[in-house]
């Protein structure tokens, strides 16, 4: 085998960990891990001082741009606007008391 792919596979488990602590879900540390093969590949290792550092730095910098790629598809929702709900001052002292009252069994119930 490559010398530079065993490097790749050596330090893999580290990479795949790191990028699935930064995303959460398997499938897309996995994305992020391929990502970074593809780039490994086109490197010109040569001019590399510290592989494993270059490894690190590009798994992490793909994972972050991953996370800003997903906010800002969370942030375009192209659904049905539903409006926030008013929510009203409670500064009646009637209000106070029915909620009182309310968190007062809501606690009895959750004991």
């Amino acid at each position: 085998m490559d010398p530079h792919t065993d490097l790749f596979q050596k330090h893999r488990p580290r990479l795949l960990g790191l990028a699935y602590r930064m995303l959460g879900t398997p499938a897309d540390a996995e994305d992020v891990l391929h990502d970074a093969w593809l780039r490994w590949h086109a490197q010109d290792k040569a001019s590399l001082d510290d592989p494993e550092a270059w490894l690190v730095t590009v798994t992490t910098r793909l994972a972050l741009d991953r996370l800003r790629h997903a906010k800002v598809e969370r942030e375009r929702y192209t659904g049905p606007w539903l409006p926030e709900p008013l929510i009203e001052p409670e500064d009646q002292p009637d209000t106070q008391a029915e909620h009182a009252q309310t968190l007062t069994m809501s606690f009895l119930l959750m004991l």
